[in-house]
């Protein structure tokens, strides 16, 4: 599996999880998505795209589709919690089996 890690600010993450009603960019399907100068190698529908903000990883988005137009599509009712796990900073994504902080907290609930 081909997970990637987000980093954003929180306002971006509230937008995605489709909280901003009165954003211009609401979506009325729920559908969002993340547009990347690169597409991860052999990223597929089913993967998570995990979103971190403010120092923390905080939860996931199931991938809908693929695409090498609009990027990554999710539906933001796929929104999946997760107990916060600190991140620092970066810019554009990660892969999450290399975040060795993450593959430990998940490690410790699986």
């Amino acid at each position: 599996m081909t997970d990637i890690i987000i980093y954003t600010m929180p306002e971006t993450l509230l937008h995605k999880q489709g909280k901003l009603k009165d954003d211009d960019d609401y979506s009325e399907t729920g559908d969002y998505y993340w547009e990347l100068s690169r597409l991860p190698k052999d990223i597929n529908e089913g993967e998570k795209i995990y979103f971190a903000t403010k120092g923390f990883i905080r939860g996931y988005f199931i991938i809908k589709e693929v695409s090498d137009y609009e990027g990554i599509i999710f539906n933001c009712s796929s929104w999946k919690d997760i107990t916060p796990i600190p991140c620092t900073h970066f810019q554009g994504f990660k892969y999450a089996n290399k975040v060795k902080e993450l593959l430990k907290t998940l490690g410790e609930k699986q």
